[in-house]
């Protein structure tokens, strides 16, 4: 390997040809989401609502990686996806152990 050519800083084998959006880590073919244009570290840890951010947290409710965007918070370090948090009545009157969130649910204006 030539001294100008990098080596994948997921991998530390192959060399990189890639270069993340997101994190900047040069990585290899393998590495590499081309569809998203990120590294698979960021892969793995994108917001699982709308796939475009890094995550931020967990829903509380439904345990998927959420973004800011995408999430509310209901106080410091509990986050709810939007879509659980629309429908938090419903999915509180089926799973009766999360009923301590109704009291952070804010008044939509």
């Amino acid at each position: 390997m030539r001294t100008q050519d990098k080596v994948c800083e997921v991998c530390g084998k192959r060399l990189a040809i890639h270069k993340c959006r997101i994190c900047g880590r040069n990585v290899c073919e393998k590495h590499f989401n081309k569809r998203k244009g990120v590294c698979s570290v960021c892969s793995d840890l994108m917001c699982q609502v709308c796939g475009e951010k890094l995550s931020v947290d967990a829903c509380i409710v439904c345990g998927r990686l959420i973004c800011r965007s995408c999430s509310v918070e209901l106080q410091p370090g509990i986050r709810v996806c939007t879509p659980c948090y629309e429908n938090l009545p419903e999915v509180l009157s089926e799973r009766p152990e999360l009923s301590y969130l109704l009291r952070y649910i804010r008044k939509r204006h």
